[in-house]
C-alpha cells in the first residue's frame, strides 16, 4: 500500500508539474499567412510545426495556417507582419530586393549550391552569425524563426530545349533581380511569374518553361500542361526558400522567453525534416511523372556553355549591393558560401 501511495503521489505530481509547466505559456491564437498550397513538402512541415507548438504548449499555442494567399497576396505578406496586421507569414525573402537585400542573397541567386542541404545550412548560419542581416531584419521590422530548403530547380517546358540554341526566344519563368539576367544572358526572356501562376501560364502561353524542382512541379501539377524535364547534371543549382516570419518586435519584446524557445526549439527540428522529406522526394516525383503522365527527360548537352554564357550571379549581386554601400558584407558573405559549399568542385 505504502508503494502504491508513493507511485500515485509521484504520478499526480507529474501530471501537476506538466500542467503547470503548459500554463507558463501564454494564450495565442496566431494567424499565418501562406504563400503556397497546403500539399508542398515544406507547408506540410510547416503543419507540423503548427502542430507540435500546439501540443508542447499544452494547447496555450495554437496557430491556424491560411493557404495559398487566402490571408493575402505574396508581394503583401511581409507588410502585414510587419505593420501586426497578421502575426505570421510564409514568403520567399526574394520577393523584397529593396527591404531584405542581404537575407534574400542565397534565395535570390541561382548557380551558388549544389543541394539543399547546403543551401539551408549557409542561410541560417548567415542569419545567425551576420550583424548586417541581424540589422537589415531589425529595420524591415521582421524576424526568421526558421527556413525551408528546396531540390534542385530546373526548366520544365511545354517544349524541349536540347542544346543553347534551344533556349533562343523562349519565355522562361523568373522572379526577382537576378534570374531574369541568367535567361537574358542565354537568348531567353524572363517572365516575373508567382508559384501560385505557374500552371495558368504554362496553359495560356504566357510561359514556355517554368522553373521549379521536380517535386514542387509535381505538387501543382505542372506536368498536366507541359512534359519536358532535365534531369541528371543539367542543373541550376538548388536555394534555400521561405522562412517563417514574425514580427521582430513582438519576437523580442512581446513574447516571452519561453515562447520563444519552444519556436526555436520546434523551428530547428522543422527545418531537419523538411531537408529529409525533401531530399527523398524529388527522385520519387520525377519517376512518377514520367511512369503515369508521360513526362519526357530531356538530354540537355551544353551545360558548359550554360556556365561560360552567364555572369556568375554572386557577381552581380556584389555590384548591386556596392550601390547600396553593402559591398563589404555581401564580399564576405559570397566568400563564406564559396568556401562552405562550393557549387563547383
Amino acid at each position: 500500500m505504502r508503494i502504491l501511495k508513493l507511485l500515485t503521489t509521484a504520478a499526480l505530481a507529474a501530471l501537476v508539474a506538466t500542467g503547470a509547466q503548459a500554463e507558463d505559456y501564454p494564450k495565442l491564437n496566431l494567424k499565418l499567412a501562406h504563400f503556397v498550397p497546403a500539399n508542398i513538402i515544406g507547408s506540410q512541415v510547416d503543419q507540423w510545426f503548427a502542430d507540435e507548438v500546439e501540443k508542447r504548449s499544452g494547447g496555450n499555442i495554437k496557430i491556424k495556417i491560411f493557404w495559398s494567399e487566402s490571408l493575402g497576396k505574396s508581394g503583401e505578406l511581409l507588410e502585414l507582419v510587419r505593420s501586426g496586421a497578421i502575426d505570421m507569414a510564409a514568403v520567399s525573402p526574394a520577393y523584397f530586393p529593396n527591404e531584405l537585400p542581404l537575407t534574400g542573397a542565397t534565395n535570390s541567386l541561382m548557380m551558388q549550391f549544389k543541394d539543399g542541404r547546403d543551401a539551408l545550412r549557409v542561410t541560417q548560419s548567415l542569419v545567425d552569425e551576420t550583424e548586417e542581416i541581424q540589422e537589415e531584419l531589425k529595420r524591415a521590422n521582421v524576424y526568421p524563426i526558421y527556413f525551408h530548403t528546396l531540390n534542385t530547380y530546373r526548366p520544365f517546358c511545354t517544349s524541349p530545349i536540347e542544346s543553347i540554341e534551344d533556349f533562343q526566344g523562349k519565355k522562361m519563368r523568373s522572379y526577382g533581380e537576378y534570374i531574369p539576367v541568367m535567361w537574358q544572358e542565354l537568348g531567353a526572356t524572363g517572365v516575373n511569374v508567382l508559384t501560385n501562376e505557374l500552371y495558368e501560364a504554362l496553359q495560356r502561353g504566357t510561359l514556355d518553361c517554368a522553373f521549379y524542382a521536380h517535386d514542387l512541379i509535381k505538387a501543382t501539377k505542372l506536368y498536366e500542361v507541359a512534359k519536358f524535364a532535365w534531369d541528371g547534371d543539367n542543373a541550376l543549382g538548388a536555394i534555400p526558400t521561405w522562412p517563417i516570419w514574425v514580427n521582430w518586435n513582438t519576437w523580442n519584446n512581446e513574447w516571452p522567453a519561453n515562447v520563444r524557445e519552444l519556436f526555436t526549439t520546434v523551428g530547428k527540428e522543422a527545418m531537419a525534416r523538411d531537408v529529409e522529406l525533401t531530399t527523398a522526394a524529388e527522385a520519387d516525383a520525377l519517376e512518377w511523372m514520367v511512369k503515369e503522365q508521360g513526362v519526357q527527360i530531356v538530354d540537355f548537352k551544353d551545360m558548359d556553355k550554360v556556365h561560360e554564357r552567364t555572369t556568375d550571379p554572386a557577381e552581380l549581386w556584389i555590384k548591386k549591393m556596392e550601390e547600396r554601400n553593402l559591398g563589404d558584407v555581401a564580399k564576405k558573405m559570397v566568400a563564406y558560401w564559396r568556401k562552405e559549399a562550393p557549387f563547383k568542385d
